[in-house]
C-alpha cells in the first residue's frame, strides 16, 4: 500500500470533496500544513487579514463549492478564528478547522511555549471549540489516519464544522493512502414508509402546501423539491433563511413567508392548511419573523436531513433528497387551485433626481439581478430589504439568520466569488457591519476576483438603533469613513463610485453592469439617518419614529 504524509492525506481527502481553496493565515505551529497546501496542484492557498475573516471566507466558500476549510495557528490564530466556525455550526456550513500545534513531547510536558495561557494547558482550545463543532480530534502518530476519515464522514454526514488540531511532528507522518469516507443513505424500508404516509396525507387534504427552508439546500434536496412540485402544483412558500429554495417561477409559489405584515395570502393559506409539507425548515425568531407561524410541525409533516416526522412518529434514516426524489416518482396528485403570487416588488419609478433610499434601491437591485447570480445579504437591516425579490433563475442567496454576526458578509462574499468565479457576486452590506471586516477587500484585489459591492451609508448601526428604547443612543454610532475612498488604499483594480439621488444609482448600475466583467466593483450609497426596508418597522421599538 502507498504511503503519504498525514498533511498531505488530509489536503487530499478535501479537495477530493471539491476544495480547491483553502483559506487562513500563516504560523510557525501551521507551516508545514500550509506547505501541504503549496504542495498539491489542485489547491490554492489563499492569505486572509486575519482569522475572524479567513472562516468567514470558508464559510462562503462551501455555501457555494459544498464544503470549505481554514488553516490557523495554535492559540492566538484559533481563538480569532472561533465566531466565524460558531456561524458555520449555527448554520448548518460543513467547515474543516485545521490547526498547527506544537511537537507530541512539548505538549506532553506542558512546556511553556508562545501563544499559551500562563498553565500551558495545550487542549483548552480544543476544548472550548468542542462546544462549537460536530467533531473534533487531535492527532498523534497512531491515529492519525483513522481520525481523518472519521471527522470527514462526519462533515459529510452533518454539513457542520469538524476540528483537527495536528502537532509539528506528526505532520510528516507516513500513512497508508486509502481513504474510508463513508456517503449516508437512507433506510429502504423507512423511505418507502415515510413517502407512502406522505402520499396517503396529501391525497385526503383539501388543503396541502409545502413549506421550504435552508436544510432543504445544505442537504441537497432543492432540485429534487422543485422536480415534486412541479408535478403536483402544491402551493408553497419559504422561510426566509430558504427564500431562494423554490423556483421564482413555479405555479402557486407564494414566496417568502413575511408573517402577519405582509403576503397575508401566504400567512393564510399555510395557518388553514390541512397537511403542511415542511422541507428542512428551522423555526427560529427571525426566521418566522418573531415566531409568528402559528402552527405545530409535528402536526404535519417534517422533513428533515435524515429523518421525517409525519404526526409526531419519527422515522429515522430517510434523507431529505431521497423522500422527494421518491415522491416526485410515486405520487400522483396535482392540485386544481391557481393562487397569485401578492409579495414581489413592483417596477421602479423612472430615475430623477429624488434623494436615494431603500425604497428605490431594493426594487432597482431586483432588477438589476441575473440568473445564477449569488447575493449576500448582510446581518441587519438587507434581509428584510430582499424578501419581497422575485428572484433570477438559479440565483442563489445567501444570509446568516440565524448567528447574526455583523461582519460576516464581506469575507463571505469573497469565499463565494471564489468559489464560482463565472458567476457574479453581489454583496448589499450596511456601513456599521461593512467596518468590522472591510479590510478584506484587499484580499479580493489581490486575488483579482470581482465581486459588486454595495455599502449602504446610513450613518451607524440603524438595526440596533431601531431596536433600542433610545434610537438615538450615541453608543450606535460609529467612525465617518469615505467608503468610496476606502479602495485606493488597497493596491489593485477596481472600479469605485457612490450614489446619492435615485438617477446616479441609476447610472451607477448601468456602469457597473460592464466594468465588472473585468474587475471589482465597489458602490457607496447614501441614504438618510433611519431609513430603513418597510419589513423592519416590526422589529423597530419605537416604529412612529422611523421614515
Amino acid at each position: 500500500m502507498a504511503k503519504i504524509k498525514v498533511v498531505d492525506y488530509l489536503i487530499k481527502q478535501l479537495n477530493k470533496l471539491g476544495i480547491e481553496e483553502i483559506f487562513g493565515l500563516p504560523g510557525d505551529y501551521n507551516f508545514e500544513i500550509v506547505e501541504a497546501v503549496e504542495r498539491n496542484k489542485n489547491v490554492n492557498w489563499i492569505g486572509s487579514t486575519n482569522e475572524l475573516n479567513a472562516g468567514y471566507s470558508a464559510d462562503g466558500y462551501a455555501r457555494i463549492k459544498g464544503y470549505g476549510a481554514i488553516i490557523t495557528t495554535y492559540g492566538v490564530g484559533e481563538l480569532s478564528a472561533m465566531n466565524a466556525i460558531a456561524g458555520s455550526m449555527a448554520e448548518n456550513i460543513p467547515v474543516v478547522k485545521i490547526v498547527g500545534m506544537p511537537k507530541v513531547q512539548d505538549i506532553k510536558n506542558k512546556k511553556m511555549l508562545h501563544h499559551n495561557l500562563d498553565n500551558a494547558n495545550y487542549f483548552a482550545f480544543m476544548n472550548a471549540y468542542s462546544n462549537i463543532v460536530e467533531a473534533y480530534s487531535m492527532l498523534d502518530k497512531n491515529n492519525a489516519k483513522e481520525e481523518i476519515d472519521r471527522l470527514i464522514n462526519v462533515l459529510i454526514k452533518t454539513k457542520k464544522p469538524v476540528y483537527v488540531a495536528i502537532p509539528i511532528d506528526v505532520c510528516s507522518v507516513e500513512i497508508e493512502d486509502n481513504s474510508k469516507i463513508e456517503y449516508p443513505t437512507s433506510d429502504k424500508n423507512n423511505l418507502d414508509i415515510v413517502v407512502n404516509k406522505i402520499i396517503e396525507k396529501i391525497n385526503k387534504s383539501n388543503k396541502p402546501m409545502l413549506l421550504a427552508d435552508i436544510l432543504t439546500y445544505r442537504f441537497g434536496a432543492k432540485d429534487e423539491l422543485n422536480a415534486f412540485l412541479a408535478k403536483t402544483n402544491i402551493p408553497s412558500c419559504a422561510f426566509v433563511r430558504g427564500m431562494d429554495i423554490i423556483s421564482s417561477d413555479m405555479k402557486n409559489y407564494l414566496a417568502v413567508f413575511a408573517g402577519k405584515i405582509d403576503n397575508q395570502i401566504c400567512y393564510d393559506y399555510l395557518n388553514n392548511s390541512d397537511c403542511i409539507i415542511a422541507s428542512g425548515v428551522v423555526i427560529s425568531d427571525l426566521n418566522t419573523m418573531g415566531f409568528s407561524h402559528g402552527f405545530d410541525l409535528d402536526n404535519h409533516i417534517n422533513i428533515q436531513s435524515n429523518f421525517c416526522k409525519i404526526e409526531g412518529v419519527k422515522y429515522e434514516n430517510v434523507l431529505i433528497k431521497d423522500v422527494f426524489e421518491k415522491l416526485k416518482e410515486k405520487i400522483n396528485y396535482t392540485s386544481n387551485v391557481n393562487l397569485e403570487r401578492t409579495f414581489k416588488y413592483a417596477l421602479p419609478p423612472c430615475a430623477d433626481d429624488t434623494k436615494l433610499s431603500v425604497k428605490y434601491i431594493y426594487p432597482r437591485l431586483n432588477e438589476f439581478l441575473k440568473e445564477d447570480d449569488i447575493l449576500l445579504t448582510e446581518v441587519g437591516l438587507v434581509p428584510f430589504g430582499v424578501m419581497p425579490m422575485t428572484l433570477a433563475k438559479n440565483m442563489s442567496v445567501q444570509n446568516q439568520i440565524l448567528w447574526g454576526s455583523i461582519g460576516w458578509a464581506t469575507p463571505c462574499a469573497q469565499g463565494c466569488a471564489m468559489a464560482a468565479k463565472n458567476k457574479r457576486t453581489i454583496l448589499v452590506t450596511g456601513d456599521g457591519s461593512h467596518q468590522l471586516t472591510a479590510q478584506e477587500v484587499s484580499t479580493m484585489m489581490r486575488n483579482k476576483i470581482r465581486p459588486i459591492i454595495f455599502v449602504i451609508n446610513n450613518s451607524g448601526y440603524t438595526v440596533e438603533r431601531i431596536l433600542c428604547e433610545d434610537i438615538d443612543a450615541k453608543y450606535n454610532d460609529i467612525a465617518a469613513w469615505n467608503y468610496s475612498l476606502l479602495p485606493k488604499v488597497f493596491k489593485g483594480d477596481c472600479f469605485v463610485a457612490s450614489a446619492k439621488t435615485n438617477k446616479e444609482f441609476d447610472e451607477v448600475l448601468k456602469i457597473v453592469e460592464k466594468e465588472q466583467k473585468s474587475r471589482m466593483c465597489y458602490i457607496e450609497l447614501f441614504t438618510d439617518y433611519l431609513d430603513i426596508p418597510f419589513l423592519a418597522r416590526a422589529i423597530a421599538v419605537h416604529p412612529e419614529r422611523i421614515k
